[in-house]
């Protein structure tokens, strides 16, 4: 069933928002993943030669500031994480333009904070330059301007930041790519025999008490904030949709009937 719900949203939706977690980008043993990079930058390129668009929310410039500053997975205070973010937020920009340059891809760094979305006069100016980026064919790479936001006034983790970034851009779905494979009745690490949620259309209370506060090693994110951003996608007119990336081509994958939970608005 999920590879016809997967193949009907995708192949209808004219821009889709990827968020792609820190997990994905550097992996426990604080190696880089290039080889995923590259892989979802040619599920991109299909997508662009198709007369799509596309946009990238990646985490990973703390991840990767903390492997170039040899501060390994130590707690870190506020100032040590935006230094983190600074130096490996060029790093991760540079990794996508990079590699989609390769693919005869042209990207762009967006920075933005909750100052952004919550201000009129930058909420507007944003939603124009991203505009203006897709309409010119090129892949906006957005990331939390962490180096300036502090802990009382930022998105706190990229699935919230994504579904902002999805009603910036009149996205159709978004794409949350990250460690867990989809939505369960329990945490499945703690009950294997918990029931796999496929679709939803609605977040009602019992689908919000599914949710717990586990959180990846590298990541900030837990199933409560990627809940909250698919109600804020349904409430807009997009779909969601979490699947596990880890996997090389995970568009492909998806396409192909790959395990994941949809959160469907409207009837489909």
């Amino acid at each position: 069933m999920n590879k016809n719900i997967s193949q009907t949203v995708l192949e209808k939706a004219e821009t889709i928002v990827f968020k792609v977690g820190s997990s994905l980008i550097v992996d426990s043993s604080g190696n880089i993943r290039t080889d995923w990079v590259d892989s979802l930058a040619e599920d991109i390129r299909d997508l662009v030669l198709s007369g799509k668009k596309a946009v990238i929310v990646s985490s990973g410039a703390v991840a990767m500031g903390r492997i170039r500053l040899g501060l390994g997975m130590q707690k870190l205070n506020l100032s040590q994480k935006q230094a983190a973010a600074a130096v490996g937020q060029i790093e991760l920009s540079s990794l996508y333009q990079e590699i989609l340059e390769i693919k005869k891809i042209k990207a762009a760094q967006v920075l933005l904070t909750q100052d952004n979305a919550d201000n009129e006069h930058t909420f507007i100016n944003a939603v124009a330059t991203l505009k203006t980026l897709l309409e010119m064919d090129v892949v906006p790479i957005i990331n939390e301007n962490d180096t300036v936001s502090s802990e009382e006034i930022k998105f706190g983790d990229n699935d919230r930041l994504s579904a902002i970034v999805s009603q910036m851009t009149g996205a159709d779905v978004l794409l949350l790519l990250s460690d867990v494979d989809g939505l369960y009745e329990h945490d499945p690490k703690l009950d294997p025999k918990a029931k796999f949620i496929p679709v939803v259309r609605r977040i009602t209370p019992d689908i919000e008490a599914m949710a717990s506060n586990s959180k990846s090693t590298l990541g900030t994110g837990g199933m409560k904030s990627k809940l909250m951003a698919a109600q804020m996608c349904m409430g807009i007119g997009c779909d969601m949709v979490i699947s596990a990336g880890k996997e090389l081509y995970p568009l492909r994958r998806l396409l192909n009937g790959e395990k994941c939970t949809w959160f469907l608005h409207g009837e489909k």
